[in-house]
């Protein structure tokens, strides 16, 4: 059975609908964002075996992650 993907409206990176707590962020963003716990990213070629994420941060994100 193959999962459905959705594209986070914040970052446009493609991820597994079932992998985030938000409709249309992903899980990276929802985290950032809002606080939702985040997918455990184990990265392979770039991209999370679990949610798909592919490591892009728009700035604004960027700029969460680095105040933190």
């Amino acid at each position: 059975m193959k999962q459905r993907t959705q594209t986070c409206d914040e970052c446009e990176s493609e991820y597994l609908a079932s992998s985030s707590k938000m409709v249309n962020l992903c899980p990276e963003c929802a985290h950032c964002l809002y606080g939702y716990e985040n997918c455990p990213h184990q990265m392979k070629n770039g991209i999370c075996i679990n949610c798909l994420y592919n490591g892009k941060s728009p700035k604004f994100i960027a700029r969460l992650k680095d105040s933190k």
